[in-house]
């Protein structure tokens, strides 16, 4: 879809200014960190995200949603890979901050 990095760089840019995130980038794609942990980032044209377990079972039941794959053959359980939805992204981003942050100590 035309036009996903300017919907990512609004909620980049939303969540930076209103969440306490910080800009931040992984596999050489532009992300979010939050207390210096990548939460998610832009893979175009989706949006991944880290979440917990039952968060990723809900958000593959999203049509299009699937496990994150960046070497082909092995998906990384916890990330996964959303197409654009303004709602989904925002929501799914809210997410994976609070899971990531829950994991840090």
């Amino acid at each position: 879809m035309s036009g996903t990095i300017e919907h990512f760089e609004s909620l980049r840019s939303e969540f930076i200014n209103d969440y306490d995130a910080s800009k931040g980038s992984i596999f050489g794609h532009k992300g979010l960190k939050v207390q210096g942990k990548i939460f998610a980032f832009y893979n175009e044209p989706n949006l991944v995200v880290k979440l917990k377990k039952e968060d990723v079972e809900e958000a593959l039941k999203v049509v299009g949603t699937q496990n994150f794959d960046p070497m082909g053959g092995k998906p990384m359980k916890e990330w996964v890979e959303i197409p654009y939805d303004q709602k989904q992204w925002f929501d799914y981003g809210l997410k994976g901050m609070m899971y990531v942050k829950s994991l840090i100590k």
